[in-house]
């Protein structure tokens, strides 16, 4: 839980520099740097932090593409599009992700409206930005493996996962 705290309190005081954008303009494609930058700040901050600790991690396994391995970190939550949902409502899904995780997925709808409507999108969005943001960079014409590492870096762990898989979601979880 205070984990979880940590992550509200990085979420409203989020903030992003010019060294940042000079990293994600060095990793990225234009097309790729235009999703990055239409996420809300928390979450091109949450990006940042698992690239950058994504990098550390990496040190120690010398074949990993750290190249592939810092575009999907930067790229792999795209899906949460800025202003689709309000920070209040993230928290409110994180929230009813642990109480009741299996009702919370059920619950969500696509598409805004009223009050409601707008939760059970950030519902929708929270269980499923890893598809929607590897429609997108499908869209763009991203590469196939950062593609489907996206699609599936919160799916649960196969035994065959690509290295650069492993050290992105253990580089989520932190952050």
């Amino acid at each position: 839980m205070f984990n979880r705290l940590k992550q509200v309190i990085a979420a409203l005081t989020a903030k992003i520099t010019q060294e940042d954008r000079n990293f994600v303009s060095f990793y990225l494609s234009s097309p790729a740097e235009g999703l990055f930058w239409n996420m809300n700040v928390p979450d091109q901050r949450h990006a940042l932090n698992v690239a950058y600790t994504a990098l550390d991690l990496a040190k120690s396994h010398p074949k990993i593409d750290a190249i592939l391995l810092v575009k999907c970190a930067l790229l792999h939550d795209v899906g949460k599009i800025k202003n689709d949902v309000s920070t209040f409502d993230k928290i409110i899904t994180v929230i009813g992700h642990r109480l009741a995780p299996s009702w919370a997925k059920k619950w969500g709808r696509l598409g805004r409206g009223n009050k409601l409507s707008n939760l059970r999108h950030a519902f929708y969005v929270y269980f499923h930005h890893a598809e929607r943001s590897a429609a997108m960079l499908r869209d763009i014409g991203e590469c196939p493996q950062i593609i489907e590492i996206v699609r599936i870096h919160h799916k649960t762990p196969a035994e065959n996962d690509p290295l650069e898989l492993v050290i992105l979601r253990k580089s989520d979880n932190m952050h």
